[in-house]
């Protein structure tokens, strides 16, 4: 009996194997594609499809009038970012203007005060969901209820701007609001612009924020793709188009995000921040523009005869647990430096402060952070406020 031997391999199928997976996966992977952009666009909740679509999805979704379709910031020409108008999300709305709140009557009443109220989150009021609940909205109920029944009152805050932004913004698209007065409150995200490598620290704040061209035209090829976006989001390996990092871009100069991280790690000082900490960073770019743009944005109020309230910036910093930036002895020396900043325009300029950071109790109820507050402290503030407005006579009764 003899052995048989084995039947020899046939060399010539290797290739058509291979083309045969290789199909078989572009198949598959189109498969998959194309089921990724139905679940999207067919399946997914409103937050899922903001999420996870590209900015020409929601584009798209967004002229087809879908729920969920505009992000809740928008790519803007001048200002970087700012709120997408008619965005809507539950309690949650931004009017035609692209400000929060209810649509504002243009051109203005005759008989009417309007205040327009200036600044990042902490105006928007951030953590409040209901839009009515914000300082702003309070602010106007408060003064009402108080007999100055002709007020109105504008939320212009946008989430994460900076004094660059709030004077760009008043220039181009507050003053067309006429407004009779303005209220300014502002100065923690100011700390951002100042934590850069120091020669990069400029009046420009091109140290701090780069061009946002490059994420509307979507350079990387992988991101057309809405199965490589959903699974790239989920694992961590980018942002979602919508996201605020996103949008608002930054140079290798920037190092606050880094010292954030290392706040939150625990791990601060390393790095970067070996050889000069945040602390002497601050002290090498002193708050200069943020004093600039706050007082150029008080000098053309004055020139319009428009009153001008500014207000200290309150920080929670008792509890770094919950907040490990305003707990941080760096955030709390930028933003003692920028409170002062603002009493100085106060003086120089002859318009009326309010000392917020002195005044506003520090007690956990009405903090959600270390800086944005709670419905309830969203209460105070307005009652705060409006009780400032009065005792000062800023706004005149009907």
């Amino acid at each position: 009996m003899t052995d048989k031997k084995p039947a020899p391999k046939n060399k010539g199928s290797f290739l058509p194997n291979l083309i045969l997976a290789g199909v078989s996966a572009l198949f598959t992977l189109i498969f998959l594609e194309l089921g990724a952009r139905a679940y999207l666009f067919h399946f997914a909740t409103d937050d899922d499809f903001t999420t996870f679509a590209s900015l020409k999805q929601l584009e798209k979704a967004s002229r087809q009038g879908k729920v969920g379709g505009d992000p809740q910031i928008s790519h803007h020409r001048y200002l970087g970012y700012t709120l997408t108008p008619n965005y809507e999300d539950d309690e949650n709305r931004h009017n035609s203007l692209g400000y929060r709140g209810e649509e504002i009557i243009q051109p203005k009443p005759e008989g009417e005060f309007r205040i327009v109220c200036i600044g990042g989150s902490t105006t928007y009021t951030t953590r409040v969901d209901d839009y009515r609940l914000s300082y702003p909205d309070l602010l106007e109920k408060e003064l009402q209820e108080r007999g100055y029944t002709n007020v109105n009152v504008v939320n212009a805050g946008v989430p994460g701007w900076e004094s660059w932004n709030f004077l760009i913004d008043f220039e181009l698209r507050t003053l067309d609001l006429d407004p009779d007065m303005i209220i300014v409150y502002s100065g923690y995200n100011d700390f951002k612009p100042r934590v850069v490598e120091p020669e990069s620290y400029k009046g420009d704040n091109s140290g701090r924020a780069a061009p946002m061209i490059e994420r509307v035209y979507m350079p990387g090829w992988l991101e057309y793709s809405t199965l490589y976006r959903i699974v790239a989001i989920l694992s961590g390996w980018m942002e979602p188009h919508t996201s605020y990092n996103t949008i608002n871009s930054s140079p290798k100069s920037y190092l606050a995000d880094e010292f954030h991280d290392q706040l939150e790690d625990g791990t601060y000082p390393t790095d970067e921040f070996e050889e000069m900490t945040v602390q002497e960073i601050l002290q090498a770019n002193p708050p200069i523009y943020y004093q600039r743009n706050i007082e150029n944005i008080v000098a053309i109020a004055q020139s319009r005869n428009i009153k001008v309230m500014l207000a200290t910036m309150a920080l929670f910093s008792q509890r770094p647990d919950i907040d490990q930036r305003a707990g941080s002895p760096e955030y709390q020396f930028a933003i003692a430096e920028h409170n002062q900043v603002l009493k100085n325009i106060a003086q120089r300029r002859n318009v009326s402060l309010l000392d917020f950071a002195a005044t506003f109790p520090r007690q956990e109820q009405y903090y959600d952070d270390g800086v944005h507050v709670t419905e309830a402290g969203s209460r105070l503030k307005a009652q705060m406020f409006a009780n400032f407005i009065v005792e000062q006579s800023l706004v005149p009764k009907e």
